[in-house]
Order: C-alpha cells, then structure tokens, then sequence
C-alpha cells in the first residue's frame, strides 16, 4: 500500500532541512515547499549541490523565493555555529529537520578531534539542535506555536564494528 502524500499546511512557517539536496532531505524540503511554506531553507554542505536540488524544488512545486540554500558543514564546529548565528535572525522558526549524515568516507578521518562520522552524525547534530532551541522557543511564545524539532537517523550502525 502507498504511503499518504502529506496535506498540512504550512502557510507562513520557517523550515529548515539539513542534509537537504538528495534522499529524504530533498523530498522533505519538496513537502514543505508544496504545502505553502514560506521559507525552505536547505542546509547544505555542497552549495552547488544543494543549488541544483533548489532548481528541482521549484520547477517540481511551481513555486519560487521560497527556498533558499544556506552553507553548514557538520564536519565543523564553526560551520554549525555559524549557520545557527544566521538562523537566530530569521523572524520565526517552526520546523527543523536535523537530516544530514555521513555514511562513509572511505577511509579514517577525524575531525574536531573525533571521528569524522562521530562528529558529523552525532556531535554536530545535537551542536545544531541546542543552538536552534532558542530561536524555536521564541517561535513558540512569539507566534503561539509549537515548533516541531525531528532528528533523523537510521540503523546503520548496527553495521560497525568497534
């Protein structure tokens, strides 16, 4: 049996997607763009990427300046900081959709000090939750909403070996 195709609506609310140009990111971003969101904000990792998969959105949903593609490498503690300093300023935000992961980068690597799937997949992640909380609650008292925080995640990892 099919799965429903989504129907809320979601006039007038601030969503932002990580890990939003392929997969289940892009067609997330694709429903919120389709049910009348008005800014779609695709966390990206890959710009360029993360650009193409806007022309998709919009040539899919027939809608235009509604999503935008913001730069965020969770490999980084900066890159995250620096996109939550920049999601601080939007007017509201009701929906984040914690979606970018890494798999594998074919070989060990570390950053920040850790693992790189370490601080890609876990550490950033929650970095990034913590530091959208704020801007959520004062969605939520501003607006008188609930915003709505998802943190994706899979069962890869009961493929590694420690």
């Amino acid at each position: 049996m099919p799965l429903p195709v989504p129907t809320a609506d979601f006039t007038g609310k601030t969503v932002i997607v990580t890990g939003a140009n392929t997969g289940l990111g892009l067609e997330a971003a694709r429903h919120f763009t389709r049910l009348g969101a008005a800014k779609v904000i695709l966390g990206c990792r890959s710009t360029e990427k993360a650009e193409i998969a806007k022309s998709n959105i919009e040539s899919t949903t027939k809608t235009a300046g509604v999503v935008e593609v913001w730069p965020i490498d969770l490999a980084s503690f900066e890159s995250v900081k620096q996109f939550c300093k920049r999601a601080g300023t939007l007017e509201r935000l009701d929906i984040v959709v914690a979606n970018a992961a890494a798999l594998s980068y074919g070989e060990f690597r570390t950053d920040e000090g850790y693992d790189t799937l370490v601080t890609v997949n876990v550490i950033s992640n929650y970095l990034m939750v913590l530091l959208l909380l704020p801007k959520l609650r004062q969605t939520a008292a501003q607006f008188n909403v609930q915003p709505n925080l998802s943190i994706v995640s899979s069962v890869a990892h009961i493929v590694v070996r420690i």
